[in-house]
C-alpha cells in the first residue's frame, strides 16, 4: 500500500513537473517569438553586439576557446579578453546545425532554454516544499513580470543566464540542507553555483554566502559531513576559487598581449555620499520602472512583510532559521558592497542588478510562499490558491504588456538615442554590391565596438573621430595599417562632412549612396596597403 502511494506521488509529481515545463516554454515563446529572427528590432546596445561578435568571431576561427575574438579590429587578431563566454560558445557551436547566419537565433534560443531551466528549478523547490503546484509557478510569474529580466533573458548578456544558474543552485542547496542531506545535492549546487560566477563575476556574491554559511554551520554542526565529505567540499570550495583566480589572471593577459579593452574590466566605486544620491536620484528617475512592474514592487512588500512577521512570531523557534537568516545577511553584505564597488556602472547598465539581486529577491519570495502555504493549512487552502493564482496571472500580463512596449520603438525615452536602425539590412546590401565577405571595413560616426560590424557582417573599425579635423591622410592611414578596402557612414553623416570637412571625401568614391546609409571606397590604395 506504501509502496503504491508512492508510485502515485512521484506520477503525479512528474505530470506537473511536465505541466510545468510545457507551460514555461510557451510562455517563452509568447514573450518572445517575435523577435527570434536574424539581427532583430532589440539588437542595439553595445553589450548585447559584443557578446553576439564572441559567438561568430568563435564560429570564424575554428571554436578557438581560448582566444576569444569579435568583429573588430581594434586588437589585435581581434582576441579580447572577457568574463567566460559560455554561452557565446554554445551558440557558435550551434552554428555547426544552423549556419553561422543564424547563430543570433540560436544564441537567443540558449539564454531562453536556460531561463526556462531556471523557472523550472524554482517550481521544482516550490512545489517539493508547499505540494502546491500554483506556488511553484510564482517565481517564474514574478520574473516574467521584471521587464529586464525578460528583455536580457532573450538577448546575449550573460547577467540572466548566471541568474539562472544560480537557481538551479538554489534548488540543490535546499534540497541538502532542508531536504535529504544527500552530498552530491551540495556538490552540483557548488558547481553550479561557481560556474554562474565564472560567466558573471558579480553571482559570486552567492557562491561565497552559500559555500561560507555551510562551511560555518559545519563547526557548529560536526555530524553535518562525514570527514571525506568535508575533505571533498572544501576541496571543491578551492577549486573553483583557483579557477577563477586563474581565468581572470588569463583575461588580463589576453588583454595586455592583444591590446583589447572592449570589456570593461575594472570598478568604478562609489567615492562619497553626493554620488550616491546622484546614482539613486537617476535609478529611481530612469530605470526603476524597468526593473519591475508594478504588481512585482508590490509582490516584494508582501514577501518582506511576511518575512518579518513570521519572524517576529516564530522569535522561540529562532534557531531552526538561522542559516537562512546568516544567508541572507551575507548575500545583503555581498551585494553592498558590490554596490560600493560598481555603483556607477548602474546607470548606463540596467541589468547590472540582475545578477547580485535577483537570486535574493527570488528567495525572500519563495521563503514568503512556504510561510504563506504552512500558516494557511488544509482549510485555508482554497483561498491561498486562488490567491496564489491572483499572484500568478497578474504578474504575468503585467510583464508581457510592458516587454511588448519596450520591444516596439519608439520607445521613450530610452530609444531617442539610438541611431543602429541605417545599419539594418547592411550585410544583405554589401552582398549586392559584390562587396567579398573577407573584406574588412571602416564604420565612421558610430560608438558601439561591434553592432555595425554585425549587422554589415564584415571584421573592421567602428571609428567616432571629430570630422571637422581628421584629414583624409588620416583616414586613409587608417585604413591602410588595418586593411580596410570600405568606409562606411550614415548619410546624415556624409552630408554633414560634405558641408564641414568636404576635402575629407577627395580620396574615396562613392560606391553606394541611399537615404540612410553611405558606402565608399579609396580611389587608391595607399602604398602601405
Amino acid at each position: 500500500m506504501l509502496l503504491s502511494e508512492r508510485t502515485d506521488s512521484l506520477r503525479k509529481e512528474k505530470l506537473y513537473q511536465s505541466i510545468a515545463v510545457c507551460l514555461f516554454i510557451g510562455l517563452a515563446l509568447v514573450f518572445n517569438a517575435p523577435y527570434l529572427s536574424w539581427l532583430p528590432r532589440g539588437l542595439h546596445e553595445w553589450a548585447q553586439s559584443d557578446r553576439l561578435a564572441l559567438a561568430l568571431g568563435y564560429y570564424d576561427y575554428q571554436f578557438d576557446f581560448f582566444h576569444p575574438r569579435t568583429l573588430s579590429l581594434v586588437t589585435v587578431d581581434r582576441v579580447t579578453g572577457t568574463e567566460l563566454p559560455l554561452q557565446a560558445y554554445i551558440a557558435s557551436l550551434f552554428g555547426l546545425l544552423v549556419g553561422r547566419q543564424h547563430i543570433t537565433v540560436a544564441f537567443r534560443c540558449l539564454d531562453l532554454a536556460m531561463m526556462v531551466v531556471g523557472f523550472y528549478y524554482l517550481f521544482r523547490l516550490m512545489y517539493e516544499s508547499t505540494g502546491n503546484f500554483v506556488a511553484g509557478l510564482v517565481p517564474a510569474a514574478f520574473l516574467l513580470g521584471s521587464p529586464i529580466f525578460i528583455y536580457y533573458s532573450g538577448n546575449y548578456t550573460p547577467d540572466p543566464f548566471s541568474a539562472s544558474l544560480l537557481f538551479v543552485a538554489i534548488y540543490h542547496y535546499w534540497r541538502f540542507y532542508y531536504r535529504d542531506r544527500q552530498f552530491r545535492h551540495l556538490i552540483v549546487a557548488t558547481v553550479l553555483a561557481g560556474l554562474a560566477m565564472l560567466v558573471k563575476v558579480t553571482s559570486g556574491v552567492y557562491f561565497f554566502a552559500f559555500t561560507g554559511v555551510i562551511v560555518l554551520i559545519s563547526y557548529f554542526w560536526p555530524t553535518l559531513f562525514t570527514a571525506r565529505q568535508k575533505v571533498q567540499f572544501l576541496g571543491m570550495i578551492m577549486l573553483v576559487v583557483l579557477a577563477l583566480i586563474g581565468y581572470f589572471l588569463y583575461h588580463e593577459h589576453l588583454n595586455k598581449a592583444y591590446g583589447s579593452g572592449l570589456f570593461l574590466n575594472t570598478t568604478l566605486p562609489i567615492s562619497s555620499w553626493p554620488a550616491h544620491r546622484a546614482i539613486w536620484t537617476k535609478i529611481w528617475i530612469g530605470w526603476i520602472s524597468e526593473y519591475f512592474t508594478h504588481v512585482d514592487y508590490a509582490l516584494l512588500k508582501i514577501s518582506w512583510g511576511l518575512l518579518v512577521v513570521y519572524a517576529i512570531v516564530q522569535w522561540r523557534h529562532a534557531s531552526a532559521y538561522l542559516p537562512l537568516l546568516a544567508l541572507f545577511g551575507v548575500t545583503l553584505l555581498g551585494i553592498t558592497i558590490m554596490y560600493l564597488l560598481l555603483g556607477i556602472q548602474l546607470v548606463p547598465h540596467d541589468y547590472y542588478i540582475i545578477a547580485p539581486l535577483f537570486p535574493l529577491l527570488m528567495m525572500v519570495l519563495c521563503s514568503a510562499l512556504w510561510i504563506l502555504c504552512k500558516i494557511s493549512g488544509e482549510r485555508g487552502r482554497l483561498l491561498i490558491t486562488v490567491l496564489l493564482l491572483v499572484a500568478t496571472v497578474a504578474p504575468t500580463v503585467a510583464g508581457l504588456r510592458h516587454h511588448r512596449a519596450r520591444m516596439h520603438e519608439p520607445y521613450s525615452p530610452y530609444s531617442e538615442g539610438y541611431v543602429y536602425r541605417w545599419e539594418l539590412g547592411g550585410a544583405e546590401k554589401l552582398r549586392k554590391l559584390g562587396v567579398p565577405e573577407s573584406s574588412f571595413i571602416l564604420v565612421m560616426g558610430e560608438g558601439p565596438s561591434n553592432l555595425a560590424l554585425i549587422h554589415f557582417n564584415r571584421p573592421g573599425i567602428v571609428w567616432n573621430p571629430d570630422i571637422g579635423k581628421i584629414t583624409a591622410d588620416t583616414v586613409l592611414r587608417l585604413m591602410a595599417g588595418r586593411r580596410l578596402e570600405y568606409l562606411i557612414m550614415r548619410r546624415d553623416l556624409l552630408d554633414q562632412i560634405k558641408q564641414q570637412n568636404p576635402a575629407l571625401l577627395t580620396p574615396f568614391r562613392e560606391v553606394n549612396i541611399e537615404d540612410q546609409s553611405a558606402i565608399l571606397q579609396p580611389l587608391q590604395r595607399p602604398v602601405k596597403w
